[in-house]
């Protein structure tokens, strides 16, 4: 970014400000503030007001009035957060950003972790996970490493699910609408005696594809999701708090939703196609003659995803000001991916399942209270993890009508162990004046292998990860704060047999982050206006390389370089009146390459008769993957109350997101354009809240756009330039029922 353009944000970020400082001077009608916001940003309990993190909360209510059903579906209410599709696997697996980090690294650790409930989620296939039961969704944004286990670079995002409750009741939502959509979710919670409860909870979500498969006639991106979980508290006295969850989720799909835009019939796995049979050409037929089908599939082209855990949180209160927590897990995720990759009915090249079984037990120990008076307050903690992923036998690449070339030397895996202390302490300075230091030590050892042809390659990387910050409470109702903290991601190895050694190795990626921001509320709590600004420099990217071999291509995670992203962002809420409520949020970013690494090149072509074209593939102008310019949303919420205590609730919102790139290197790169979406509700509340009914449209305009894509029509490629659209309007009615 430039100097000037560097000016121009911090300007636009003063004039918020002041626009919403100068709105302390308005008067506005009735007495009812916004209410509170409870997040575990911090890992304990807090007002959002008074916590100083980058983070949104959206509670189970507002997830539910903004037609909220999966992670995918929050993009839109978040600033700087960009999900989509993975290169190549549409929504098998999403492609989730923050503040621009994120890129797909298959080989290495997320960049924004997940977390369900305190435990890390290890998968990247799956994780656009559906929302069952939830209390609430947190979006953190920055490195996380001084009060979560495991580490993560870009932020994190937190699944909160329902907890027992001490009272016998439940609810059942079913959901109909168009594309034959069907979503019925339940929960029951069952106190057994004043000490122990249970929660059940399941959901079977269902609806049809959107984009046509025409060699098939069916439509692709049809999904279907089943889920159940059951959730115990024992609290025997008033120190000790059991908590036991199982849980179980299985997800397919029929097929990438895609659409060709371009293919190449010079291409190299066109040429190799044809030396092993293929006789048909390919030409301009096959690329899609509108935004909502493709000429289709001739091989297996589906997802299937099995996601099974336990856990158990034992919390213990040693004293009035200090707790003890144990949380341990057992997630087991099986994945069976099949991809038709050249999207076309030509025998090209296809994936035929590839299977991804990986068995992961973290422990994690955590002490928190408070000393010197209450004048220090404090987190410790301790984070073991443990990962073991195994590819098993069946993945092939298919040319043509020839013979099966089965991957050479059998499955590869990755073990993954790593271990972790951090501590972050708040000392009281003054009543108002705050300071934080926090630190984190992480030591990994990653270690993969081909079987029967390397020895394991082991590696172990070790950090240390500072964090610094001051908070002064101005008054009741505004904070600020700055803070610099540093994030971590460790290195790593690909391993492949086509590779020169049996693999490909890559070093850790580091960041710095410095931040400062402001959490106000003004108007008698009814405006709320949190701005956020900030600077990160970015070591030693991670990302997906196309490795060009003479039979195949190998995707590799490799080191980009080095970037700087700077970025202003800000979420406001006004309860205009007792009935109407406004909100909003948006964010500016703006970064570059300051490093590329000079060995990233995109040759053509490989492995024929002829020189060979190459051209740079990284270059310090090529945009970042994910990172949208500008984004916004605003909404507008209104609730009518009606006779005997029944009311109708109506939302309104529209979010509007910048173009951005799907990929990091230049070859395979998609851009996609900016898009904007409308989405409404609205719903009827009987007295009491016993049951509602509401109508609901997604995507109202319906607006075409993209959610990802990947050009392989390049040359050491299959010759196709794919794209991911998102889906197109819907619409449909949700009847709740409570009991």
């Amino acid at each position: 970014m430039s100097h000037l353009s560097w000016n121009k944000l911090c300007r636009g970020a003063a004039v918020a400000l002041l626009l919403s400082s100068a709105g302390e001077a308005q008067e506005v009608s009735g007495e009812r503030p916004l209410e509170e916001v409870v997040v575990t940003a911090m890992r304990t309990e807090t007002n959002l007001q008074k916590t100083a993190v980058a983070v949104t909360a959206i509670s189970s209510e507002a997830l539910k009035e903004r037609n909220i059903t999966s992670l995918l579906d929050i993009e839109s209410y978040v600033p700087s957060l960009s999900i989509g599709s993975r290169s190549g696997t549409g929504t098998a697996g999403g492609g989730v950003s923050i503040r621009g980090m994120g890129v797909d690294a298959e080989a290495s650790s997320a960049a924004v972790g997940t977390y369900i409930d305190d435990v890390f989620f290890a998968s990247w296939r799956g994780n656009l996970l559906g929302l069952l039961d939830v209390d609430r969704v947190e979006v953190l944004r920055g490195p996380q490493g001084t009060l979560f286990g495991r580490n993560t670079i870009a932020g994190a995002i937190q699944y909160v699910t329902r907890k027992p409750e001490k009272e016998l009741g439940g609810y059942l939502t079913g959901i109909f609408g168009n594309f034959n959509r069907l979503d019925v979710q339940g929960a029951f919670n069952l106190p057994l005696g004043d000490t122990f409860a249970l929660r059940f909870a399941g959901m079977y979500n269902e609806r049809d594809g959107y984009v046509r498969d025409v060699l098939n006639g069916v439509d692709a991106g049809a999904d279907r999701t089943k889920a159940g979980r059951v959730r115990a508290e024992w609290t025997p006295t008033d120190r000790l708090t059991v908590d036991v969850k199982g849980e179980a989720l299985e997800e397919h799909t029929n097929g990438r939703a895609v659409l060709v835009a371009e293919v190449n019939p010079n291409a190299q796995f066109v040429g190799l196609a044809q030396l092993f049979g293929e006789t048909r050409p390919l030409d301009n037929s096959y690329l899609s003659s509108n935004q909502s089908s493709f000429s289709g599939f001739n091989a297996p082209d589906y997802f299937d995803f099995d996601y099974y855990t336990a856990q158990g949180i034992i919390d213990y209160r040693l004293s009035d000001s200090i707790n003890l927590k144990s949380i341990s897990a057992y997630s087991s995720y099986r994945s069976r991916l099949a991809q038709d990759l050249d999207n076309s009915p030509l025998s090209i090249l296809e994936i035929v399942p590839a299977h991804d079984d990986t068995d992961v037990f973290t422990q994690e120990l955590q002490l928190t209270g408070k000393a010197l008076a209450d004048r220090l307050g404090f987190t410790l903690g301790g984070y073991y993890y443990d990962s073991q992923q195994r590819w098993e036998p069946g993945r092939q690449l298919i040319f043509g009508f020839g013979p099966t070339i089965p991957e050479k030397g059998g499955p590869p895996a990755w073990d993954i162990r790593s271990w972790a202390a951090y501590g972050n302490f708040t000392y009281n300075l003054t009543d108002r004046l705050s300071m934080i230091v926090g630190i984190r030590y992480t030591d990994e050892t990653n270690k993969a292998w081909l079987i029967g042809i390397t020895p394991p390659t082991e590696s172990t990387f070790t950090d240390t990860s500072p964090h610094v910050g001051l908070n002064f409470q101005l008054n009741d109702d505004v904070l600020f704060y700055v803070k610099a903290s540093k994030g971590f991601r460790a290195g790593g190895t690909t391993p492949d047999a086509n590779l020169p050694g049996g693999g490909l190795a890559f070093d850790p990626e580091t960041a710095w982050t410095y931040e400062a921001g402001a959490r106000m509320e003004f108007l008698d709590r009814r405006l709320r206006v949190n701005p956020t600004i900030f600077l990160t420099d970015w070591k030693d990217i991670q990302f997906n390389v196309l490795i060009p071999l003479p039979t195949t291509v190998v995707a590799a995670t490799n080191n980009a370089g080095d970037a700087r992203i700077k970025g202003f962002e800000l979420e406001a809420l006004f309860a205009a009146t007792d009935h109407l409520q406004l909100s909003g949020s948006m964010s500016l970013l703006d970064g570059n390459y300051t490093r590329v690494e000079p060995l990233i090149r995109f040759e053509f072509p490989l492995g024929f008769p002829g020189p060979a074209v190459v051209l740079p593939n990284l270059t310090l102008d090529t945009p970042l993957q994910r990172l949208p310019k500008t984004k916004f949303t605003v909404g507008a919420r209104y609730s009518y109350p009606l006779a005997a205590g029944s009311k109708l609730l109506a939302n309104l919102d529209y979010a509007w997101t910048d173009n951005q790139s799907s990929s990091v290197t230049i070859s395979d790169n998609v851009e996609m354009p900016s898009y904007g979406v409308l989405n409404a509700r609205l719903q009827y509340e009987s007295p009491g809240g016993r049951w509602s009914v509401a109508a609901f449209g997604t995507n109202l305009t319906d607006e075409f756009y993209l959610v990802g894509g990947a050009d392989f029509a390049g040359g050491y490629t299959v010759g196709n330039k794919e794209l991911d659209p998102a889906r197109p309007r819907e619409y449909g009615l949700e009847v709740q029922v409570r009991f």
